[in-house]
């Protein structure tokens, strides 16, 4: 496996990418274009090693290989997630599957994009700058978003309840994420899939579907279930008014950024 800057230029942002692959030819691809646009690519070969050359790299970012031979994408995803090197990595899972269902799945599982092999090598490298460019503007907003009891960390990537951590999976954080920062508006799936997942998304409408009724059952235990409404013949929004029309900037209490 290469090391993380070994024979690359830092870049100014310095970051970080790790390709988990079986030594595709276009993953060798993929990894030369990474080094040259400046990143600091690594790739690793051996499932069993994955976590380890996450402690030791630290990287931004993860590329998974969903095609390895043998492989169980459910466990390679959960040691991704719970390496301990701090904040967990953005993931972007490339796989020759490209039914709905298997993408779906792949964002069920924590991706953050899900990228149909064949692919152009330019676009995959665009998706990975919007991947690490939107890592990037959250880090440099205020510390602590909240809406009525939820609280969202945005240092630690966290959304809690009275001081307890609401067990969600990436693309779950993502979309409460984003309707705590648009509190009262409803959107549409389309919009949703758009906004959250990116314009690049393969996934369709029915993954929203998926993903809000899994964010509603993490918040059931904490009673915050019914923040998360289904707005008929519109989409989804997060509000305490119940009884508000859909669409108004001004439904439910504003978010706040606390310093």
């Amino acid at each position: 496996m290469g090391e993380l800057g070994a024979g690359v230029a830092q870049s100014a942002a310095g970051q970080r990418v790790l390709i988990v692959d079986h030594g595709t030819e276009s993953a060798q691809s993929l990894q030369k274009m990474l080094a040259q646009a400046g990143f600091l690519v690594a790739s690793v070969d051996e499932n069993e090693h994955v976590t380890a050359a996450i402690r030791r790299n630290s990287p931004h970012l993860v590329m998974l290989d969903w095609d390895l031979p043998g492989a169980l994408a459910i466990d390679l995803i959960r040691h991704i997630r719970d390496a301990k090197c701090g904040r967990a990595p953005r993931l972007i899972i490339l796989s020759k599957l490209s039914g709905d269902d298997q993408i779906v799945t792949g964002f069920e599982l924590g991706a953050d994009d899900y990228v149909v092999k064949p692919f152009s090598v330019p676009e995959v490298i665009a998706r990975v700058r919007a991947v690490l460019r939107t890592a990037d503007q959250r880090r440099d907003e205020s510390p602590v978003l909240r809406f009525h009891q939820l609280e969202l960390w945005v240092d630690e990537g966290r959304i809690r309840v009275r001081d307890c951590t609401v067990p969600l999976r990436s693309m779950e954080y993502r979309v409460l994420e984003f309707l705590m920062r648009n509190p009262g508006r409803a959107f549409s799936r389309a919009a949703l899939l758009d906004r959250v997942w990116g314009e690049h998304c393969r996934a369709q409408e029915r993954a929203v579907d998926v993903v809000v009724q899994r964010v509603r059952k993490a918040l059931t235990p904490f009673g915050c279930e019914d923040y998360v409404q289904t707005i008929r013949s519109v989409g989804y929004r997060l509000s305490a008014s119940p009884d508000a029309p859909a669409g108004r900037d001004t439904l439910g209490a504003p978010a706040s950024h606390t310093l």
